[in-house]
């Protein structure tokens, strides 16, 4: 889970990087001030409040207790950045029957799939 302020263009470029390279799920949150309607979370006020925790050497992005303390933080100072990373297999790697071939491209067992539908007559 990672979260910037579009007024951070090149750490937010990274961060999207980050998230299309990590293997499994990203949650990336973007800020985007709407200069139309919203007088009041203007891109100035954006700026004036958001940090980014990565530049913090104690924040560990592994911490999911932490992560959550943070990912409840929001007023006077927005963090933004790596909030929390969990490295973890995917769902291929964990299921044997796709992990050389997806389940769309096996055959299928017609007598096993038969037995199947009958159980749910």
């Amino acid at each position: 889970m990672a979260g910037d302020f579009s007024g951070n263009t090149e750490h937010l470029a990274q961060l999207i990087r980050q998230g299309i390279f990590h293997k499994g799920f990203a949650y990336i949150d973007i800020l985007q001030p709407c200069v139309s309607f919203n007088r009041v979370n203007t891109f100035k006020w954006y700026k004036n409040r958001v940090y980014n925790l990565n530049e913090d050497p104690q924040y560990d992005p592994y911490d999911r207790a932490l992560a959550f303390l943070k990912a409840q933080e929001w007023g006077e100072k927005i963090h933004t950045g790596l909030i929390y990373r969990a490295d973890r297999p995917t769902l291929d790697e964990q299921e044997s029957e796709i992990k050389d071939i997806s389940l769309m491209k096996q055959e299928i067992d017609r007598k096993c799939f038969e037995n199947l539908l009958e159980i749910f007559k």
